[in-house]
């Protein structure tokens, strides 16, 4: 059998590169000596990245028909004039070409409405836009009703959907109505930059960024649903205590740059906060190792990147507490509309037992998260298998 993972987001994009990277590793590793399988991207900058990292992918650039079928398709009449037409686009013809079986979609992406044919596993990373429909980045420009139509066509005829978590798959099968026995909670794991051997020493780090540990530090890029804004208040709150630490904020600009400069300097809090930007992969261990702690009062969830990374590098970790179930007690938890509930666990993540004990129970919280992570791997190599049987039936 012939799996493909297409990846259609580029290399510099953050987070969500890093969850479509691991999860391109992780189907390679299960794939191995049982599958055949191979990688394609629609962005030349991924094959060239991807190949540094030992994964070898094909460039497919989507045509014309690539893009108009999800939208013809979208109504009924649409539907039907495509499959009467026998309309495939260039991409589903090349899959068959090759004699790909299955398509495996590493993030969510509208591309499945486009398959006439093929049948495919779907990624849901969150359902956020339904959780807090009230930012920006979810609610303007169309993004809610577009991320509503992706959902609604193609979840249901996917082969398999796989979430992040089993609050994730109960989401979706409530808002959606998808079968739960059609999908698949697989946990996220740390993304693989942070690796000792593929990053910068903590001195390197810390002289290229002109910093000094002891730092709070954010890795997120700079969305409003990240919650940046909370944490400078929380800072603001702890200097009028007479507590002064720098604050470090590492994450691509999404349009929010410029109203967090202008918090910082109506709270005067200039020479405590660092926005650095985007930074290189090489830089993130370093720039954790450095910290005092992750703070992370963001709102989108139910589960993040970030916590895991803390954990593995032993970094004690600040979260919000409606997102609990993640991190059970390996985190103080904030409750992220206020910057005192905040402020009260940055100020007690100091003290050094307190931290010690949330390093270990960190550590603890890992394994358990690794575990459930090899027995969801061992469930989608049987459902695999299965797929395989069930294809044998067609040519």
């Amino acid at each position: 059998m012939k799996i493909v993972a297409v990846l259609e987001t580029d290399c510099f994009a953050g987070g969500g590169f890093n969850q479509a990277l691991n999860a391109i590793v992780q189907m390679q590793r299960i794939c191995r000596d049982r599958f055949d399988f191979g990688v394609t991207t629609n962005l030349f900058k991924n094959v060239d990245y991807l190949a540094e990292l030992g994964i070898k992918a094909e460039l497919h650039k989507y045509g014309f028909l690539d893009r108009m079928l999800p939208v013809i398709r979208k109504t009924w009449v649409g539907s039907r004039l495509a499959t009467r037409m026998r309309l495939v686009g260039t991409f589903e013809r090349s899959m068959e070409q090759k004699g790909i079986d299955l398509v495996y979609f590493v993030m969510p992406s509208a591309t499945p409405g486009m398959l006439q044919h093929l049948n495919y596993m779907f990624t849901i990373w969150d359902l956020c836009h339904r959780d807090f429909p009230e930012f920006p980045e979810v609610r303007g420009n169309g993004v809610f009703q577009e991320r509503e139509a992706m959902y609604r066509a193609c979840l249901s005829p996917a082969f398999l959907v796989l979430t992040e978590s089993r609050l994730g798959a109960e989401a979706a099968a409530r808002r959606y109505g998808l079968d739960l026995d059609r999908t698949l909670a697989m946990p996220l794991s740390p993304a693989s930059s942070i690796s000792l051997t593929r990053s910068a020493s903590l001195e390197e780090v810390m002289s290229a960024n002109s910093l000094v540990p002891g730092y709070y530090f954010y890795p997120a890029q700079l969305w409003a649903h990240k919650n940046h804004v909370r944490v400078l208040d929380a800072t603001a709150h702890l200097r009028n205590q007479g507590i002064v630490r720098q604050v470090v904020f590492a994450g691509g600009d999404k349009g929010l740059g410029e109203h967090l400069r202008k918090r910082v300097v109506a709270l005067k809090l200039e020479n405590q906060v660092r926005l650095l930007g985007f930074v290189p992969s090489d830089h993130m261990r370093g720039l954790y190792d450095g910290c005092a702690a992750v703070v992370m009062p963001t709102y989108f969830g139910p589960t993040n990147i970030p916590p895991l990374e803390a954990w593995s590098i032993g970094r004690p970790l600040i979260y919000s507490s409606h997102l609990a179930e993640q991190v059970g007690d390996a985190a103080l938890l904030a409750n992220p509309d206020d910057e005192i509930s905040l402020a009260r666990a940055m100020m007690d993540v100091l003290d050094p037992s307190v931290a010690r004990s949330l390093v270990e129970k960190g550590v603890l919280r890992l394994r358990q998260i690794e575990e459930q992570r090899h027995e969801a791997e061992q469930e989608l190599l049987v459902k695999l298998q299965t797929f395989e049987k069930r294809r044998q039936c067609w040519n």
